[in-house]
């Protein structure tokens, strides 16, 4: 079994101005890694299909605001929708804004599906190319960041003798953030060789969707029940599980779509300078 350590690194000094004895913990650094590394693959995956750099880079900001703001705010509501009780209108916007304390996975997936289809639309952006080019950003960053769910165990699954457990404090249990981990690095390896040939666009995001929504919705049946504050469920599922069930026919439609296959291209050539008037 494997041992259960503390993900605290350090506290901030306290004399700093609002952010003072603020602890720091490993989850937060590894987040912070991996959507920086994941930034750079999807640039790159985009350039290799034809998107413009620049381009890439303005939808990559803004997806990711959209999926922390929307994670944040999917946690408060739909798993701890009882920490909204009898707040101060001042208290209620604390707990909206500050997006550090409480963060939905599948929340974040639909933020940033909402930034990706308002500004793709919008910009007039290959969506399906670009799609593709975050897939195999988001696999790697997902490894950082859910490397980070595992030194924080914030995902801790039900009592159990199996040989991947964790020791918590008071016996040995599942660690979903730990497996989901292990499946996510399956998941990445499969991605990356799939993606080396020329797919119908949608595709590499099509897989990406249909591996991981059956793995996470079975997962989550081993959450933890026994805890002072289990889990909300909707019908008998975690919100997660209802989201799998939507992320799973996505993924279906994009790796069943027809389309035209299109070859990886060549990176997007800089502009050349414009001559000077005579």
């Amino acid at each position: 079994m494997i041992p259960y350590f503390n993900g605290h690194l350090f506290d901030l000094p306290h004399w700093l101005p609002l952010v003072g004895d603020q602890p720091i913990y490993m989850f937060g650094l590894l987040v912070a890694i991996g959507v920086i590394v994941g930034d750079s693959i999807v640039v790159k995956e985009g350039a290799r299909r034809g998107l413009d750099p620049q381009d890439v880079k303005f939808l990559n900001v803004r997806i990711v605001f959209g999926g922390f703001i929307m994670a944040h705010l999917v946690s408060v509501f739909f798993y701890f929708p009882e920490t909204l009780h009898n707040l101060s209108l001042k208290q209620l916007v604390w707990r909206l804004i500050s997006i550090w304390s409480g963060l939905s996975s599948f929340g974040g997936f639909l933020g940033a599906a909402i930034a990706f289809l308002y500004y793709t639309r919008k910009e007039k952006i290959s969506a399906l190319s670009y799609a593709d080019s975050v897939a195999l950003g988001l696999v790697v960053g997902w490894i950082f960041g859910r490397t980070g769910c595992f030194t924080a165990h914030d995902h801790p699954g039900r009592l159990t003798n199996f040989f991947l457990a964790v020791r918590y404090p008071g016996g040995s249990r599942h660690d979903l953030g730990f497996y989901e981990l292990l499946f996510t690095i399956v998941i990445a390896v499969v991605l990356f060789r799939y993606a080396r040939r020329p797919r119908v666009p949608g595709r590499v995001i099509g897989l990406f969707a249909t591996m991981y929504a059956p793995v996470r919705f079975s997962l989550d049946f081993l959450r933890a029940t026994d805890y002072a504050r289990p889990d909300e469920r909707y019908a008998g599922l975690t919100p997660a599980q209802w989201a799998c069930i939507a992320c799973l026919a996505t993924g279906v439609w994009l790796l069943t779509r027809k389309g035209e296959v299109l070859p990886p291209s060549a990176a997007v050539p800089a502009p050349e300078p414009q001559s000077a008037a005579p």
